[in-house]
């Protein structure tokens, strides 16, 4: 089955330079003055895989997807059972909120884990400049580029990109994302990126580890593993498909800690949940499965900030 057609993939990128966010939230779950100006991680989800990831002047967009109202994500149905020879039906999925306001000015570059319409949607497509810096795989460059987006840079697993910010650097590498355990369905929903993330400045440095779309396979874990110490994991949850002819095709609760006992990182930071009709497992079960875990669970809202200092 060709992919392109099963999934009805969609495109687009972002760019901006990122200060003066205003801080809801932090790690340590206090609020943060307004007007401080240290160098620290920040992160603001927009809903489902869309977060502002800023550090010291750079700010990257992921996974940008726009829409809102009940026909937020127009595309096939994964939570359906139907005929795999046919491709599942088309379906709308609702934004149960609004979109939270940003300033897609401010991004230096979009991050892209794969370009399914739930992860890159017609109405991002339609807001993003053509030209604007984009790191995605191979494949999805080729899908993105015939849509008219220029400025693709390809980041294979295993390789890097540095970004020089105002006092230090942040360094990406992708990781394979396997979004199924099933070969042969793997096969059929394409190639994906995770990305390992390193921000530094002066005495101060983070790890992020942005799963994409995967499982806690031992090939993805142990290239994770090799990276070192995690401070920040950001696992895709709400059991996609779990009720649907693909299977499950993004991870549940029970998996995540999976992941979590095998990378054992500080902190964990939830996205892909609870924005979207299609998200089917609530985001509680992973609270309850996390609950006396040695990680701290740091959960927060949509258009919520949240900073690692």
């Amino acid at each position: 089955m060709n992919r392109r057609k099963f999934l009805g993939f969609s495109g687009t990128t972002a760019l901006v330079s990122a200060v003066g966010l205003p801080v809801l939230a932090q790690a340590a779950a206090q609020s943060k003055p307004s007007g401080e100006t240290e160098v620290a991680l920040q992160i603001q989800w927009l809903g489902g895989a869309t977060m502002l990831i800023s550090f010291d002047g750079v700010t990257f967009l992921t996974d940008p997807v726009f829409g809102v109202g009940e026909q937020a994500i127009v595309m096939p149905n994964p939570n359906e059972m139907f005929d795999l020879a046919k491709g599942p039906n088309i379906k709308p999925q609702p934004r149960f909120g609004a979109l939270p306001a940003f300033d897609l000015s401010t991004v230096t570059a979009t991050l892209i884990s794969h370009s399914h319409p739930d992860h890159f949607d017609a109405a991002a497509e339609a807001q993003i400049a053509s030209d604007m810096p984009m790191i995605a795989t191979d494949h999805d460059k080729q899908d993105l580029a015939g849509k008219g987006f220029s400025n693709i840079s390809v980041l294979p697993w295993g390789e890097q990109m540095v970004f020089p910010t105002k006092s230090g650097q942040i360094t990406i590498t992708a990781v394979e994302a396997k979004h199924s355990v099933n070969p042969e369905i793997l096969k059929v929903l394409g190639p994906g990126n995770g990305y390992f993330m390193e921000f530094e400045a002066g005495d101060y440095h983070k790890s992020l580890y942005w799963t994409g779309d995967t499982f806690p396979v031992n090939d993805v874990m142990a290239s994770v593993q090799a990276f070192g110490e995690i401070d920040v994991l950001i696992p895709h949850v709400g059991g996609v498909g779990s009720t649907g002819a693909l299977g499950k095709i993004s991870m549940d609760a029970e998996e995540v800690v999976k992941m979590v006992d095998r990378l054992k990182p500080k902190r964990v930071l939830p996205i892909h949940h609870s924005t979207f009709g299609l998200f089917l497992e609530p985001i509680w079960k992973l609270v309850q499965a996390m609950d006396g875990h040695a990680s701290d669970l740091d959960l927060i809202s949509e258009g919520s900030h949240i900073l690692y200092k």
